[in-house]
């Protein structure tokens, strides 16, 4: 402990050591937020005396690549941690190779050439003794009472590259009666005769996992070993080596590792999904990598914010995405300028206008000092194909004909549908034009409820926009998780505008487009691929809720009945219940009434309504109750 103490200076120290075979996930974003900030907060060890080693666990050459270690190095940094130091167990080997013949020369290692299918049938043979005591057969390799020197030499022989592959093995002589089949002879070193991408071609024989991570624990000095719960049976084996080497033996605690719904995590499952086609890579934004979540449009503070807020346990628990999304949302709404867009656009002509009128919106409404972007409003404009119906009905609040609706920062100015153009020679086929005019109402006359957004017409960008939702159909995937795949996962609008405040912005630069949901600029944009438009992927909508419904929509789930009277109240029941776990700051924001306003206060309260006009005094009044008495009840819980 003396030499530990010397080698740290009393700092508290932990690590993180993903293997560079693959790309890291969210739940890798969990352990990370662990080992350089939450184990540390739940110490109570200041912030001067914290130390994180990132450590590439590299000892399988034939799974790992210098693509991996570039693409690890670049996620950590991303995610906003700074090591103290970055490592590879693989600059360890020769210490891990001079460790390995202490083991041999104390008769605590053998050569063993078993099979694997001869190793499988030993360890059934120990299993079935713990049951059965006097069940026949030797559960031992026969090569476990060999001398010590021909151990050595043939260990030796395995290093010069005298052996074939899978001719020999190293085995630890630890306990095949024991109960813990982490105990029974763990292989310590195979032979591989296989490149490494970081020690080169210097070795032929790799330790194993097993015999690495726990030397190296060591070796770096860490004080806390953290790991996921699969590895707890492991800690046996942990100890038994290093008090076997009589080095330095750190603190190991576990935790439950993460799931999440509507996802999977298994690098087998994920390595599937690219292999088979089924997604556009390991960065696609329907993946739970790290690259897929920032391509998406995740922030690093959302992610880690995310992590934080789940904490760790050792319950293993399903987290509702939501809480992530949750996350993205609250972020994205302080910090994504505002713009316009339409998914399916129709084209608007509007009859009435004899000149361009210059209209001003906000970027951010709840921060009018960051500034505004100008509108124009031609005799040209679009509108979304989803604001007009041919059929009117009293619950829908678009453009009919012969209806007057609300344009986003128009103000006073209506717009009226006048006329329907069809495609087709008989005008029978589908919309083509609206033929509409403005309609000027008086401040104190009482409005629509519909208020459109819009993009002008001769400035409008073309797009092509990437409806994200869930990668599954069912909250929880099993067995059968290809078949649970959601088709509509991936929904692509390839003639979609957005208004030109979008024009410049690079790739991973977010926006709020009114109405629809929070999108990022895509790396595809201005590419051949898509014509040379701007691609930009929704990551996530305006409210909660989008998602399921849409992925209830894929699964094939039919709608429900007419409810009866006593459904209706359950149903309502059961909402007011939601709704009393919905943190008061949200109640507005992600609430039934969410599309009615468009920014807030402080505490979450409403101060803007859809359109970009402020709410009077009266109004905002009876929102700060409604706020406050939600927050009694929120509390009270």
């Amino acid at each position: 402990m003396k030499d530990h103490l010397a080698k740290t200076g009393g700092k508290v120290r932990t690590r993180f050591p993903p293997e560079p075979n693959g790309y890291l996930h969210i739940g890798h974003a969990k352990s990370m937020n662990m080992n350089f900030k939450g184990a540390f907060d739940k110490l109570g060890v200041a912030e001067d005396m914290r130390q994180t080693i990132f450590r590439y666990d590299d000892t399988n050459p034939e799974a790992e690549s210098q693509e991996y270690i570039d693409s690890l190095r670049e996620d950590v940094s991303w995610l906003g941690w700074t090591p103290v130091e970055t490592t590879f167990s693989s600059d360890n080997f020769q210490q891990l190779y001079d460790y390995a013949v202490q083991l041999i020369k104390e008769g605590k290692a053998y050569v063993c050439h078993q099979t694997k299918d001869d190793i499988s049938r030993c360890r059934d043979i120990a299993k079935a003794k713990i049951a059965d005591p006097n069940t026949p057969g030797d559960p031992n390799s026969p090569w476990r009472e060999r001398p010590r020197e021909e151990n050595l030499r043939l260990f030796g022989d395995m290093r010069k590259g005298k052996l074939e592959e899978n001719a020999a093995t190293l085995r630890l002589k630890m306990d095949m009666t024991s109960s813990n089949p982490n105990m029974w002879d763990q292989i310590a070193y195979r032979i591989r005769y296989t490149p490494h991408p970081h020690a080169g071609d210097n070795w032929c024989i790799y330790p194993t996992y097993d015999y690495t991570h726990c030397i190296v624990d060591s070796i770096e000095h860490i004080d806390y070993s953290i790991c996921t719960l699969e590895f707890e049976s492991r800690r046996e084996s942990y100890y038994w080596l290093l008090e076997a080497l009589n080095i330095y033996r750190p603190k190991v605690y576990e935790f439950a590792r993460l799931n999440i719904t509507y996802t999977v995590l298994s690098k087998r499952r994920l390595l599937k999904l690219v292999k088979q086609g089924l997604v556009r890579g390991w960065d696609d934004p329907r993946m739970p990598t790290i690259k897929s979540l920032r391509r998406r449009g995740y922030t690093a503070e959302a992610l880690n914010a995310f992590c934080t807020d789940i904490g760790v346990s050792r319950n293993e628990t399903i987290i509702e995405v939501e809480r992530l999304t949750y996350w993205a949302r609250t972020l994205m709404n302080d910090t994504a300028p505002r713009a316009m867009a339409c998914l399916e656009p129709i084209l608007v002509t509007i009859t009435n206008l004899p000149e361009v009128l210059k209209l001003s919106a906000p970027l951010l409404p709840m921060a009018p000092e960051k500034g505004s972007r100008e509108i124009l409003l031609g005799s040209s404009i679009y509108i979304d194909s989803t604001d007009f119906r041919e059929q009117d009905s009293k619950d829908y609040f678009g453009l009919a004909p012969g209806k007057l609706v609300g344009l986003k920062y128009a103000g006073l100015r209506l717009l009226r549908c006048d006329k329907v153009v069809k495609t087709g020679e008989d005008g029978t086929g589908t919309v083509k034009e609206l033929i509409c005019s403005l309609v000027d109402i008086a401040e104190d006359a009482k409005r629509p409820k519909g208020t459109l957004s819009w993009v002008p017409f001769d400035s409008a960008v073309k797009a092509e926009i990437r409806l994200y939702n869930h990668l599954f159909t069912v909250p929880e995937p099993d067995a059968n998780w290809e078949q649970q795949l959601n088709l509509e996962s991936e929904v692509v609008m390839p003639n979609a505008v957005v208004d030109s405040s979008v024009l410049g912005c690079a790739a991973g630069s977010p926006f709020q487009f009114e109405r629809l949901g929070f999108f990022v600029v895509d790396r595809d944009s201005g590419s051949e691929a898509v014509g040379g438009k701007m691609v930009f992927n929704r990551t996530v909508t305006l409210r909660d809720g989008a998602g399921k419904a849409e992925a209830a929509a894929a699964s094939g789930a039919a709608a429900p009945a007419t409810r009866s009277r006593k459904e209706e109240q359950m149903a309502q029941l059961a909402a007011k219940e939601a709704m009393k776990k919905i943190p008061p700051q949200d109640m507005f924001r992600n609430g039934p009434d969410a599309d009615k306003y468009s920014a807030y206060d402080a505490d979450g309260v409403p101060t803007h309504a859809a359109d970009g006009e402020p709410i009077s005094k009266s109004a905002f009044k009876k929102l700060k109750k409604e706020w406050e008495k939600h927050k009694k009840v929120y509390q009270g819980q």
